[in-house]
């Protein structure tokens, strides 16, 4: 009996520890991957911008983890974990900024899981079926319709690849495949065809992506 109260114990505090850090057991954010789409996303901004100024931090993880817990609806909170760790992995699979990730699922969804825009997109990264099905298959993981993009997790892997597919389609131009990101690449190519850049939906993606970093900036200040 004295054994199995200490197991119990024992298990409480490790949960216990790794709820109140969580960044321990986070995957790690690929800085060097970070800075280089950073880079590429802000041109020659980038060196006057406030993302330039944390170059060279290597402890954001629990940044982020911060980040996703305050803007998930309650009932997902208990996922906030799961949720960080899905953002900074498929980042760096697809060689991504996470807050790059983070500032298309704020504009796309407010970190709403169960989000439906006025198409039929779904999720927090407002993915239409028929593009999550095709991105599934390029990935070779499991389609269950609109299940599948209700999946926080889910949604993330099949919406990073596509900003992937997207970045290599647009040749790395940031304002180009954020703008397919919305508007899909047939009407972009269109826009081209007529000398038409858009850009209303690269600003508001953009905006939010300097916003995430200004926010760090700021807790900095706050704790010193």
């Amino acid at each position: 009996m004295k054994k199995l109260i200490l197991t119990i114990l024992f298990v409480a505090t490790n949960v216990s520890a790794n709820t109140s850090n969580p960044s321990r057991s986070l995957a790690s954010v690929r800085h060097s991957l970070r800075v280089e789409h950073s880079k590429e996303l802000m041109g020659n901004r980038y060196k006057r911008s406030v993302v330039s100024k944390f170059e060279n931090r290597k402890d954001l993880e629990k940044n982020i983890y911060a980040i996703v817990k305050q803007r998930l609806p309650k009932a997902y909170k208990m996922n906030a974990q799961a949720v960080a760790e899905a953002i900074i992995e498929e980042s760096s699979v697809n060689s991504l900024d996470p807050y790059f990730v983070m500032a298309v699922i704020s504009g796309e969804s407010s970190f709403n899981p169960l989000a439906v825009g006025p198409v039929g997109e779904i999720g927090m990264m407002q993915i239409r079926p028929t593009t999550g099905e095709w991105m599934s298959n390029i990935l070779k993981i499991k389609w269950n319709g609109e299940k599948s993009l209700q999946d926080p997790i889910h949604n993330i892997k099949l919406g990073a690849a596509y900003i992937s597919w997207l970045r290599n389609k647009f040749q790395g131009h940031g304002q180009l495949y954020l703008a397919a990101y919305n508007m899909g690449p047939k009407s972009v190519k269109k826009a081209l065809s007529r000398n038409v850049y858009p850009k209303d939906y690269p600003i508001h993606v953009m905006k939010r992506y300097i916003a995430f970093y200004k926010e760090i900036g700021t807790k900095q200040r706050t704790t010193l």
